[in-house]
């Protein structure tokens, strides 16, 4: 039986902390995992603080932030924005996730009972096409708008350095594979999962603005490359493993 955690106990920053009427109203059933959907997304890694948290592992000073929006999902259609930081376990690094926020209730539930993200609520404005978006929480916000684009070659593989045509790539994209791990409450100390995308996408340079009680101190704002990404997304069955 896939495993599944009590949304009520998932660890998160402060501005993961979920309202206790946002609580209440949680749907009592939510879709399975795996979750196939469709997406829009721009991604950024930065340099950062980590900041006081239960990492499961030795946090590096890597982070990696972005905002999704889902085209199509088995909740509908909704935005998101979350943090991670790269974590070495071993001679392995993880990301985990202890900041994501969604506009979607359905999303809030699936997310902490399938996978333990702690999501919480949010309100967003977004043109990811643009590389522009913000999110805004309880006392906290997070906004990205684009300094300038980049000349880099578009990532999605239709194009050789010749100038020759590769329609094998150009509607399928480049596969990315982002194994993660995460807190399962309900069967023990880890649970693992990982997230497939095959996507199409270009680089842009953009600017971000966080403020938080922690995100400020964990991730500064400032000029960062980043990519913009559309394409499919599979979020696969969580499983316990050892700590």
């Amino acid at each position: 039986m896939t495993p599944t955690a009590d949304p009520a106990t998932v660890p998160g920053l402060p501005e993961s902390m979920l309202r206790p009427d946002h609580l209440a109203a949680l749907p009592a059933n939510v879709p399975p995992a795996p979750w196939e959907c469709r997406t829009r997304a721009l991604i950024w890694v930065q340099r950062a603080t980590p900041p006081s948290f239960a990492w499961l592992g030795r946090p590096t000073r890597l982070a990696m932030v972005g905002f999704v929006e889902y085209l199509d999902s088995p909740v509908g259609r909704y935005h998101e924005v979350l943090a991670g930081n790269l974590v070495r376990h071993g001679l392995r690094a993880w990301p985990q996730v202890p900041f994501i926020a969604v506009d979607s209730l359905a999303s809030v539930a699936g997310g902490r009972v399938n996978w333990a993200l702690p999501k919480t609520v949010a309100g967003f404005e977004t043109d990811l096409e643009m590389a522009s978006a913000r999110a805004e929480g309880d006392g906290w916000s997070v906004s990205v708008r684009p300094a300038r684009a980049t000349r880099a070659a578009r990532l999605d593989g239709a194009v050789r350095p010749d100038g020759a045509a590769r329609p094998d790539r150009t509607a399928q994209g480049w596969p990315l594979r982002i194994p993660i791990r995460s807190r399962f409450s309900s069967i023990g100390p880890l649970g693992s999962y990982s997230a497939s995308l095959r996507a199409t996408g270009r680089i842009v340079r953009v600017k971000t603005q966080v403020e938080g009680e922690t995100l400020t101190g964990w991730l500064s704002g400032g000029s960062h490359l980043a990519v913009v990404l559309t394409g499919r997304m599979r979020v696969g069955e969580p499983r316990p493993t050892r700590a």
